[in-house]
């Protein structure tokens, strides 16, 4: 199951969890809980690059026309995910702009997901209820995992968000995870997709890990990151490296970067009800690193009270959230008082209450 690690504030451990704070790109996946990781070689399943793409069947679809069969002539990225799959959502975002700037040059975008246990019918709709308008892509379900299986368990793969990426011809060019789609598609649009190229994302996947390993050296993690991006512009809009580039900035000093990035994150995050991203924001910005600045805390405020209105008030994560940003901010009062609409917001869930109160006591100090 996907973890957290290292300088994860009390927010996010009782948020169960922000893919923006990741210091790793193998903990940028979330398990699938009735899997086991692969234990064969990718040349021995079934489906490998180069072959035909399986049928694609769903029983529902938002978004867009359902899509009975892939036509050649169409370029499709099947991202398979889940509703508890919180890197699943970071990257939604990025997939819906990705559409936009490819949606007039054959390609189209599908969000597959199928029912399991956590997963069913009434919870991706309520999701794709609150989220789907500002996604602009299709988004499928399916009451079984048949489909799931002839993709996901046949080419061995068990972490999500994993995409595949089919070429004109009906043929699978790429499966791994959608945060190198934009290395990806600009050349299976073309086609001019081979081999090497497969070869080519392999390597940044090593890059993307050498940043990530310098996340606990701050001037060092810039660096890193400065260098990749300037080599691949194409992928410099990464998710996942957003919470670290802000707590680096400030542990190195660099406030004005610090604040600008923040900046970005929320303005895009409210653009696009994205509440991974403010989710993550909010709790960079309530450490001890960011909160005596109170550039950040102000930010930490807006992007808690845009959750708010997202989620609602009755939401006692977000109102949490908001709570303990006022706290960051030096208001212990007005934390004192959205604190408490927190716990009259979990009333009907006893253990998160007792978890909220232990927290929340520390604004009577």
């Amino acid at each position: 199951m996907f973890r957290l690690r290292s300088r994860v504030p009390a927010a996010i451990v009782l948020l169960g969890g922000i893919a923006g704070l990741t210091t790793s790109p193998h903990r940028l996946w979330a398990q699938d809980k009735d899997k086991q990781p692969p234990s064969k070689a990718p040349s021995d399943y079934k489906l490998k690059v180069g072959d035909p793409a399986p049928p694609l069947k769903a029983d529902k679809w938002w978004n867009g026309d359902p899509v009975g069969t892939l036509e050649k002539g169409t370029v499709y990225v099947v991202e398979f995910w889940a509703t508890w799959c919180g890197p699943c959502i970071v990257m939604m975002p990025h997939m819906s702009e990705l559409q936009q700037q490819y949606k007039d040059k054959g390609v189209v975008f599908i969000g597959y997901t199928a029912q399991d246990p956590n997963n069913t019918e009434a919870k991706v709709t309520e999701f794709v209820k609150k989220r789907g308008s500002k996604l602009k892509y299709r988004f499928a379900y399916s009451d079984d995992r048949a489909t799931y299986d002839a993709w996901m368990r046949a080419a061995g793969r068990t972490g999500i968000p994993c995409c595949f990426v089919v070429d004109r011809k009906g043929h699978i060019a790429y499966i791994g995870h959608p945060m190198y789609l934009d290395a990806v598609l600009p050349k299976v649009v073309a086609d001019r997709w081979g081999p090497d190229d497969l070869a080519t994302i392999e390597k940044i996947e090593q890059e993307v890990e050498s940043v990530f390993a310098a996340s606990r050296q701050p001037a060092e993690f810039l660096t890193k990151l400065e260098q990749f991006e300037s080599k691949h512009p194409e992928l410099a809009g990464i998710p996942y490296f957003n919470s670290p580039r802000i707590l680096s900035a400030l542990q190195a000093g660099k406030l004005d970067q610090a604040h600008k990035t923040a900046t970005h994150i929320l303005e895009k995050a409210i653009k696009y009800d994205d509440t991974s991203a403010l989710q993550s924001l909010v709790s960079v910005l309530i450490t001890p690193q960011a909160s005596k600045h109170q550039e950040m805390t102000a930010i930490a405020i807006r992007a808690a009270e845009a959750l708010v209105k997202i989620n609602g008030e009755k939401d006692p994560m977000a109102l949490y959230l908001l709570a303990e940003a006022h706290f960051a901010a030096g208001n212990k009062a007005k934390a004192k008082e959205i604190g408490a609409q927190a716990l009259a917001a979990a009333a009907d869930n006893p253990r998160l209450k007792q978890q909220l109160e232990q927290r929340i006591r520390r604004y009577e100090d």
